[in-house]
C-alpha cells in the first residue's frame, strides 16, 4: 500500500476517533441532572468545535498527503520506474534529485550507482564488441558449439572456407561439415567432450558445400555458466592444407632421396661392373694379337700358306677392333663419371691444325676427297692438345666416312670468337636427317644402319667428343642440311676451364 494512502488512513482515524470522543463526552453530559450555565454554553459550542476539529485535521491530513506524495512518494516512484528501466536495458533515463534531502540523497546515491553501472556495462559492451571483431575477422576457422551439437555462431573465416553464408551454418549440427571418414572419430570424441569437457587436440578432416575435403587441426575451448556448469565450447579450427601437402611432398621427397641413393648405388655397381667387364675383356686381347703377329712372321712359327694367313689377318683386324671397342667404353665411361683427367699446355692452333691436315692428306687423295685447312690467324691456346687431337681425328673420320669419292670435300678451320677458339669440320656429304638430329650424342647412336659396313664404328665417338669438350670448358654443335652437308662445331675457352 502506498505511504500517502496510509498516512491518510492514519489521520482520518484519528479524526474519527476525535469526534466519538467529544460524542461520548456530549452523551455524558446530557446525563447529568444539575447542569451549570458553562456547561450549557460548552454543549452548546462543543459540536462547532468538534466540527472545527475535524476539519483542521483534514486540512492538515490532505497537506500532509500532499507533502508526502511531492515530496516523497513520487521522487521514490520515480526512482522505481528508472529501476525498471535499466533492468530492462534502457540506460538512458534522466533522474533529477527533488524530495527531502533524505529522498535527494537517495536520488544522488541512485545516480551514482546507475553511472556506474553504465559505465560497466558501456565497458563490458566494447569488450564483446571486440571479441565478435577478433572472432569474425580472424583468419583462424572459428565455430561455437552446444551441447547437442548444434552450432550457435562461427566465424566468416569457417563460414567461407566451407563455401556457406553464416546463416546457412548456424542452427546446424557441426556433423554435417565433418568428413565421412572422421565422422565416427568425432562422434566418440565429442561425447567424451560432454561426460569430462576434456577435448584433446585432433586432425579431423572437414568436407566443404561442393564436397570437397581437406585437413584440419581442432582445438576445444570450453563454455560454462555463471554456476560453472558446462554449455558448449568455442572449437578453434586450423587449415592446415598447406602443411599437410608440405608433408606429403616431404615424404615424397624423401622416397625420391631413398630411390635417388638406391640409384646412384646401382649407378655405382654398375661403373664398377663395366671397369671390370672391360678390362677383363681387354686382358685376353693382348695375347691373341700378339699371337697373330707372330703367325704373321715365317722366321717365327713358321710358313703360313694364304688362306691361312688371311685368317690370321682377320682375327687380327677383328681383336683390334674389339679392342678399340672396349677402349671407347671405357672413355666413355670415365666422362660420364667425371674420372676423366685432362693434361693441359699451351699450344699454337695453327700450327696444331697443320699437322692435323698433312697426317690426312695422303688418305685423303687415295679416296679423291679434296681436304682443305682453312685455319690462317695465328692462334694459341691453353688446353689438352691430346684430347682436342682426338674429337678432331673422330670428326674427320665420320666426314671421310659420309662424304661421297669424287667430288667430296672436306674443311677444318680454327678461329677466335670471343676469348674462345671454334674449331669445326665441315663435309659435303650425305647430311644428317632432321628427325635424328636431336638424338646425335647419345650412345651407341649412329646416322643410318644401312652404313655400318662401310662405318664400323662404335656408336660411341660423338659421345666421347662431347665428354671431352664439356670436361675442357665448351661445347660441341652441328649444323646439318640433309643430303647437302654437315658441319661440326666445338668451341673451347682460350684459357681452359678444368673439371678434375
Amino acid at each position: 500500500m502506498r505511504i500517502s494512502v496510509q498516512i491518510t488512513i492514519v489521520l482520518a482515524s484519528f479524526a474519527y476517533i476525535v469526534a466519538a470522543v467529544g460524542y461520548v463526552i456530549l452523551v455524558q453530559l446530557n446525563k447529568v441532572s444539575t447542569i451549570t450555565e458553562e456547561m450549557m454554553k460548552l454543549i452548546k459550542t462543543s459540536p462547532q468545535i468538534v466540527y472545527l476539529d475535524i476539519f483542521i485535521f483534514i486540512v492538515m491530513t490532505g497537506s500532509l498527503i500532499f507533502f508526502v506524495t511531492r515530496f516523497i512518494t513520487n521522487p521514490v516512484r520515480k526512482l522505481r520506474d528508472a529501476a525498471d528501466k535499466i533492468v530492462k536495458g534502457d540506460w538512458d533515463v534522466k533522474i533529477y534529485p527533488k524530495g527531502t534531502n533524505e529522498v535527494r540523497d537517495l536520488t544522488l546515491s541512485f545516480i551514482s550507482m546507475v553511472n556506474a553501472l553504465r559505465k560497466g556495462e558501456e565497458l563490458r559492451s566494447a569488450a564483446m564488441a571486440k571479441y565478435k571483431n577478433l572472432y569474425d575477422s580472424s583468419p583462424v576457422l572459428y565455430r561455437t558449439v552446444g551441447l547437442d551439437g548444434i552450432i550457435l555462431d562461427c566465424n566468416n573465416s569457417y563460414a567461407e572456407r566451407l563455401g556457406y553464408t553464416k546463416e546457412e551454418i548456424i542452427g546446424t549440427h557441426y556433423n554435417k561439415y565433418t568428413a565421412t571418414k572422421d565422422l565416427h572419430t568425432l562422434t566418440n570424441l565429442f561425447k567424451t567432450w560432454e561426460l569430462t569437457g576434456i577435448f584433446k587436440e585432433i586432425e579431423i578432416w572437414l568436407k566443404t558445400k561442393d564436397g570437397t575435403t581437406f585437413p584440419t587441426l581442432i582445438t576445444v575451448k570450453n563454455l560454462n555458466d555463471e554456476k560453472g556448469y558446462l554449455v558448449g565450447c568455442n572449437t578453434i579450427i586450423k587449415d592446415i592444407s598447406e602443411i599437410y601437402a608440405a608433408r606429403k611432398t616431404l615424404e615424397k621427397d624423401t622416397i625420391m632421396e631413398l630411390q635417388l641413393a638406391e640409384i646412384k648405388k646401382m649407378e655405382k655397381l654398375k661403373d664398377e661392373f663395366a671397369s671390370m667387364m672391360t678390362h677383363e675383356l681387354k686382358t685376353p686381347l693382348t695375347p691373341i694379337m700378339g699371337h697373330c703377329e707372330m703367325l704373321k712372321e715365317p722366321a717365327l712359327l713358321g710358313d703360313l700358306n694364304q688362306t691361312q694367313l688371311d685368317s690370321i689377318n682377320k682375327i687380327y683386324e677383328n681383336a683390334n677392333r674389339l679392342g678399340q671397342l672396349i677402349g671407347d667404353v671405357m672413355l666413355a665411361q670415365r666422362l660420364e663419371v667425371g674420372q676423366m683427367n685432362f693434361d693441359k699446355q699451351k699450344f699454337e692452333v695453327t700450327k696444331f691444325m697443320g699437322e692435323i691436315h698433312n697426317d690426312y692428306s695422303q688418305v685423303m687423295k687415295e679416296k679423291q676427297i679434296n681436304f682443305v685447312n682453312s685455319t690462317e690467324e695465328n692462334l694459341s691456346i691453353w688446353s689438352d692438345k691430346n684430347r682436342v687431337r682426338q674429337v678432331i681425328d673422330n670428326l674427320v673420320q665420320n666426314a671421310m666416312d659420309f662424304t661421297p669419292k669424287n667430288g667430296g670435300r672436306i674443311e677444318i678451320g680454327a678461329r677466335n670468337e670471343n676469348s674462345k677458339v671454334v674449331f669445326y669440320v665441315k663435309d659435303n656429304g650425305i647430311g644428317i636427317p632432321k628427325e635424328k638430329q636431336t638424338i646425335m650424342f647419345k650412345k651407341f647412336y649412329q646416322v643410318d644402319a644401312s652404313h655400318r659396313r662401310r662405318h664400323t664404328g662404335t656408336g660411341l665417338g660423338l659421345v666421347i667428343c662431347k665428354g671431352i669438350i664439356e670436361g675442357l670448358g665448351g661445347d660441341i654443335w652441328f649444323e646439318s642440311e640433309p643430303e647437302k652437308s654437315t658441319v661440326f662445331y666445338f668451341r673451347i675457352p682460350v684459357e681452359a676451364l678444368w673439371k678434375n
